[in-house]
């Protein structure tokens, strides 16, 4: 079985075949892939796809290189050394060369993690330095960065939904970007669905809560034939519909009884006043109980 690509791999199978048709950009991405590099002036990767496109870019200018392969304890490094950039026109401040030069350190060290999860883009650089120029390329697009150090390894992180998509525009990688807003609405709804499920469920917990302590209460009035006796009529019919729909809400219990939502709340509020002990008297869970704007008869 065929193992799955990651997201990361897809980026850099997608920019590694485009190399800068000037001179000036195909300078600024090697400078972009040595930005990354543990040893100056040389570029290293662990992605031989990115090594020969370093490659294709200096032989379009007839510059002598080749590939070494340095085995490791992890994984193979790939290696361009003694690479002499003055026989390239200089790089410039033109937003071409400065996204060549991202592109450069994105095939060479850049990592992204799945669409779906939250939004996360790193370069790894050898030096703070390098660091420093990729984070001032990356604001120069528009891109927010920030430089960190883990261990012996400078970061650039980018970690805004937008800025991250914005981050994929600037140096290419359109199906990328797709990919990355297709996995981010994906997750967005997700989000959302939880939410609902969550306040949901925390609606239900709490309405079977409730049912649970009205039906003791009445059980303890009904137990109590004065009590129940001296009880309003419109609490004795709120507490029979409880205990026949005990699966019911207030809504529905409410139509039911053919009244609204916050009388029959206040009803049900005043069954358990009055199992709680004879604390409201008779007088006021009658006057309480007749609805407002209405006169008893």
């Amino acid at each position: 079985m065929a193992q799955r690509t990651s997201f990361t791999q897809r980026i850099v199978t997608e920019l590694a075949p485009h190399i800068p048709p000037l001179a000036c950009c195909r300078r600024a991405l090697i400078e972009g892939m040595r930005a990354t590099s543990d040893i100056p002036s040389t570029v290293a990767t662990n992605r031989l796809i990115a090594a020969r496109a370093a490659l294709q870019a200096l032989h379009a200018e007839a510059v002598p290189a080749h590939v070494e392969r340095v085995a490791t304890a992890r994984r193979a490094t790939y290696r361009l050394r003694g690479i002499d950039l003055t026989q390239l026109p200089a790089s410039s401040a033109r937003p071409c060369c400065t996204r060549s030069r991202v592109r450069g350190a994105m095939l060479a060290s850049g990592r992204l993690v799945r669409p779906e999860q939250e939004p996360h883009l790193e370069i790894g650089c050898g030096a703070q330095a390098g660091a420093v120029l990729i984070a001032s390329d990356l604001a120069t697009l528009g891109v927010t960065a920030v430089v960190r150090r883990r261990r012996n390894r400078w970061l650039v992180t980018v970690r805004s939904t937008s800025q991250v998509g914005a981050a994929l525009s600037s140096i290419g990688a359109q199906s990328g970007r797709l990919e990355f807003e297709a996995g981010r609405v994906m997750r967005e709804v997700r989000a959302t669905v939880n939410r609902r499920l969550n306040a949901e469920t925390a609606n239900l917990r709490r309405t079977a809560s409730a049912g649970v302590h009205q039906l003791e209460a009445i059980r303890s009035l009904a137990a109590d034939s004065a009590r129940w006796g001296r009880l309003p009529e419109a609490l004795r019919e709120a507490a029979t519909l409880r205990e026949r729909h005990p699966g019911d809400d207030l809504s529905a219990l409410a139509a039911r009884a053919g009244c609204s939502r916050s009388a029959m709340a206040g009803r049900l509020r005043r069954l358990l006043s009055a199992a709680e002990g004879p604390s409201a008297s008779v007088k006021q869970l009658r006057t309480q109980s007749t609805p407002r704007g209405r006169r008893r008869t």
